[in-house]
Formats: structure tokens, C-alpha cells, sequence
């Protein structure tokens, strides 16, 4: 890796390429009102809070496929924090991109969730958000030869 790139994954925090959650539930909110806002919204994942609007972790639609097949009398009677949230798994405002990018690898998720110090959600990291953040500053550098 050059000394751009190593750069870039360090200058970079979680506040600078975080997105807006697309979706944040409670956690008795049911499995199948989580179904449904996949199925009808662009969320491929949601962050799940508790009373007190403190994140308890991201549900994504590869949660769902252990609940095969879909009975929607069992989703509508199943609390979505029953599906296995960690709520350890998060990211701080101004961890590095490297940080973002190893969470989400070595957790195996496609987004995790940027929280303040109380645990409330402040945004969420995706995967496609640090590919951008990565992407653009490639782009940059490229602009940068050229000129």
C-alpha cells in the first residue's frame, strides 16, 4: 500500500464518510414490520434502539435469512432484538476509515453504526461508504498526476 492510500485510511473518520441510517427501529419493534420496510424501502439494514434511544446494533437482511421459511405469524410475535443484535459492535465518531473498514470485515456486516459516547446513533458506515471514501480519494490522486 502506498503512502497516499495510508494516508487516506488514516486521515479519514467515521464522522467524514458516515451516512444517515436508513432506518432506525425499537427492539420490540416486530421481525415482520422489519421484513416489510426491506422489502418496500432501500434499507438493507436497520439500527435497532431501546427506550432510551441507545443503539443495541444493526439488523440486516442476512439476519432474516435464519428465520427460513418466512411464517408471518412467527415474525409478526417476534421482537427484532430477538434475532441477536451486538450492540459491542460499533464504531466512535473519530475512528480512522481503517478502523470502519476492519469492523465491518471482521464482523462479517455490511454496515455498522457511529454512536456518541451515551450509545446514541449518530450515523452508520457502510461498506459502499468507505468503497466511496477510497474510490474518491484514488480519484483525487489520478487528478492530481494529470495535471
Amino acid at each position: 500500500m502506498d503512502n497516499y492510500t495510508l494516508a487516506v485510511l488514516e486521515s479519514k473518520t467515521a464522522s467524514d464518510v458516515m451516512s444517515p441510517p436508513c432506518a432506525i427501529v425499537r427492539s420490540d419493534t416486530s421481525v415482520w414490520e422489519v421484513v416489510e420496510r426491506f422489502l418496500t424501502g432501500p434499507a438493507r439494514h436497520v439500527v435497532v434502539v431501546d427506550a432510551q434511544n441507545r443503539s443495541l446494533g444493526v439488523i440486516g437482511t442476512r439476519h432474516l435469512a435464519t428465520l427460513w421459511p418466512l411464517d408471518p405469524k412467527v415474525l409478526k410475535a417476534t421482537p427484532v432484538q430477538s434475532l441477536g443484535c451486538a450492540a459491542w459492535i460499533a464504531l466512535r465518531p473519530d475512528d480512522d476509515l481503517r478502523t470502519c473498514a476492519q469492523t465491518l470485515t471482521e464482523h462479517h456486516l455490511d454496515a455498522v453504526p457511529v454512536l456518541d459516547e451515551d450509545a446514541h446513533v449518530l450515523g452508520v458506515v457502510t461498506a459502499r461508504d468507505v468503497t466511496r471514501a477510497l474510490a474518491d480519494a484514488t480519484d483525487r490522486k489520478q487528478h492530481a498526476w494529470q495535471e
